[in-house]
């Protein structure tokens, strides 16, 4: 049985409008995509950690992989996909070739949420033993407006019913891969996520409580926010200072 962390590092970032991925960026001296994955590697419960890059970025990635941890043997890389589903179904391929689905719990997680907690890492890696997936999410603090035709107002559904997902969302590797291969792939690659999947397929997915600062970098002002966030919740080591909120 393994733990496994999987980092989605394929993205492009077009609307963050550099010509370096948003992912390689600096916050507080430190690259996101590196922030991200040391939070992973910091966590005694991780046991493998693969980072999907997109192809045109794979030996930057690896050398900047090289640079921050030289001596961990659990990190690997692979080339991810266009889309995040044809990533998903790469990592998946890539721990069914190499014998390690059976018993796996995936965590999979957004190279760009650099600021993710040891306390959510363990929750999830808890939810996945014990429901066999589980989604990261914060309750909606903003009201929610539906309209089916992008003119006018339908209604607005029950806030206390409504969440905002974050990552990591965590799976029994196995499972996961067995209900993608039973869905259409047409069907799969217009899915949003894993997550998707399993409730698709009927299977209950966990809550895992977040955190409202488990940010995603998205546009260029995050990365101010990011550096606010780092010294409220982070040492310049990148580890978190805080306790955090339980799961409730």
């Amino acid at each position: 049985m393994i733990n496994a962390a999987a980092i989605l590092s394929a993205g492009k970032g077009t609307r963050f409008g550099s010509d370096l991925p948003k992912q390689f960026l600096e916050i507080d001296g430190m690259p996101v995509l590196i922030r991200s994955a040391k939070a992973f590697l910091d966590c005694g419960e991780i046991s493998l950690c693969i980072v999907a890059s997109g192809a045109d970025f794979k030996e930057y990635t690896e050398s900047l992989l090289q640079k921050y941890f030289p001596n961990d043997t659990r990190l690997r890389v692979i080339t991810g996909g266009e889309t995040r589903s044809e990533t998903l179904l790469k990592i998946l391929e890539y721990l069914r070739e190499n014998e390690l689905l059976d018993g796996c719990a995936l965590l999979t997680h957004d190279a760009v949420r650099p600021f993710i907690t040891q306390r959510i890492i363990k929750d999830n890696i808890e939810a996945c033993r014990k429901y066999g997936a589980c989604n990261t999410c914060v309750k909606a603090v903003d009201t929610v407006l539906h309209s089916s035709d992008g003119v006018f107002l339908d209604g607005a559904p029950k806030r206390s019913e409504l969440f905002n997902a974050q990552t990591p969302q965590s799976f029994d590797a196995k499972t996961l891969y067995e209900l993608i291969s039973n869905t259409p792939k047409e069907k799969f690659l217009s899915m949003t996520d894993g997550a998707s999947v399993f409730i698709e397929a009927g299977k209950p997915v966990y809550i895992v409580r977040g955190e409202d600062f488990n940010i995603k970098i998205t546009y260029k002002d995050d990365l101010k926010r990011g550096e606010q966030i780092v010294r409220e919740h982070f040492g310049k080591a990148g580890t978190q200072s805080g306790t955090g909120r339980k799961n409730d």
